[in-house]
């Protein structure tokens, strides 16, 4: 099928970021054909089977979230105020009380909220990755997925024991590397497997290790928490006598291939490790900074490290954490002019679709690139005058200003609403589903918080 979207503001994030005034973009058979002025593309393809009025209009390529817990939505409402308290004494022992089936209600909540915001692609971790995978490939979306292996105890955990579980291990492991092989490349290669062993803290060196050989065996990406804490650099101390930085670089797992997710607590020499590496960081400046913490990307990006964006869990408004980017680079730098609105437009999408090894195929409107896009309505309140479409995008726009939204061409949101999925069950599942894990949690825990 062919469509056009004609008489928009397009921003293409190209080499050059152009920003077409009235321009028009052609798609057929799931790929850009033609970005350019209205005129000429209508005028070069001239027949096409639908066409989208985009007066009024803004198109951009559909945002990339390099990191997320789409399943983490159980702690709305419950882990905001918490600051890291929240990490053994609630996410690692939800683990132990949520159904898959709650899991995946509540997930697949936050997979519709995040395609309403925009988000065309996410790198998701979760301790049971497959149970969103039939959703993501009937939602349309586009998604690397890895199971979040564990093999520490996650009770003792809670009272700062740290034992690691060699049984364990080797059912995480295998619980991975099968979601990987049934589907890694599946819904016309929408999903991608990754390896994503959770986090310094609750991995040993060997799932480490093992987590590596089998990413480089099946070609696949991976992902891990990193420079999370300060409590998280105490217990790698007292483990293994470095840094979280260097722990997970001596076992191999730290590449070009791997998303370090956070980076905000580091030491003097860990930029240097994480340069060395290539690695990519997936900054949250959202959830970083309900957590009293700043990432240093101006740093990271002065450095050569890659940076792209994150929404992590909780929030749904992506359109926040470009925002909480620039706010915070300017608070950490204390520099109000770091981070414009055009390089927090990249780190949202090429950005992202860099650290995801995708920037061949989405991330820019580009001829040959796959139609991943979002076009929203400037008609609105709080984004008229519209003088700069850039800027009233980073500084004003929300997820319920986002009017359509394409993967590999076919439209999934449309009018504002979701195409693919029915939003009122999804917002009443995930109700009802919370509410049972929490119930469970407080009688397993004796409160919202494990001790």
């Amino acid at each position: 099928m062919s469509l056009l979207i004609r008489n928009a503001t397009v921003l293409t994030v190209d080499s050059s970021d152009r920003v077409i005034d009235d321009g028009a973009v052609f798609i057929e058979e799931g790929r850009i054909v033609a970005v350019g002025p209205a005129a000429e593309v209508e005028a070069a393809h001239p027949a096409p089977r639908r066409v989208v009025d985009g007066s009024g209009r803004v198109v951009l390529p559909g945002f990339v979230s390099s990191h997320n817990h789409v399943g983490h939505t159980f702690f709305r409402g419950r882990a905001e105020d918490l600051g890291l308290g929240c990490v053994t004494g609630q996410y690692f022992p939800m683990a132990t009380v949520a159904t898959r089936e709650e899991r995946r209600a509540v997930g697949s909540l936050t997979y519709a909220e995040l395609l309403k915001s925009g988000v065309t692609t996410t790198f998701e971790m979760e301790e049971e990755a497959d149970v969103f995978a039939p959703f993501v490939e009937s939602l349309g979306v586009r998604s690397v997925m890895g199971v979040s292996t564990c093999d520490a105890d996650v009770d003792a955990m809670a009272k700062d024991e740290y034992r690691y579980d060699g049984a364990l291990r080797e059912a995480q492991l295998r619980q991975a590397v099968e979601f990987a092989e049934e589907w890694h490349g599946r819904a016309d290669g929408r999903i991608q497997a990754a390896m994503t062993p959770n986090m310094t803290i609750s991995s040993s060196p060997e799932l480490l290790r093992a987590s590596r050989e089998a990413a480089d065996r099946l070609g696949l990406r991976t992902s891990i928490h990193l420079g999370w804490g300060e409590y998280e650099v105490e217990v790698i101390r007292r483990l293994h006598g470095k840094t979280p930085f260097e722990f997970v670089r001596d076992t191999g797992m730290l590449a070009a291939d791997t998303v370090c997710a956070h980076c905000y607590v580091i030491g003097a020499s860990d930029p240097d490790v994480l340069a060395a590496s290539r690695a990519a960081v997936a900054h949250c400046p959202l959830m970083n900074a309900v957590r009293g913490h700043i990432a240093p990307i101006v740093e990271y990006r002065s450095r050569g490290i890659p940076v792209s964006l994150g929404i992590d869990n909780m929030f749904a408004d992506h359109f926040e954490v470009l925002r909480a980017c620039v706010n915070m680079a300017r608070i950490k730098t204390g520099d109000p002019t770091v981070m414009q609105s055009p390089e927090v437009v990249r780190l949202a999408t090429m950005g992202g679709a860099e650290a995801l090894g995708m920037s061949a195929e989405i991330g820019s409107l580009e001829p040959g690139k796959r139609a991943d896009l979002q076009m929203l309505d400037y008609r609105r309140f709080g984004l008229t005058p519209n003088l700069d479409p850039v800027r009233n995008l980073v500084y004003h726009a929300h997820a319920s200003d986002v009017e359509l939204v394409m993967v590999d061409g076919k439209v999934l949101v449309e009018g504002f609403e979701l195409v693919t999925a029915d939003a009122s069950a999804l917002i009443d599942d995930a109700g009802v589903a919370a509410a049972a894990a929490w119930d469970r949690f407080v009688a397993k825990y004796g409160g919202i918080i494990a001790r």
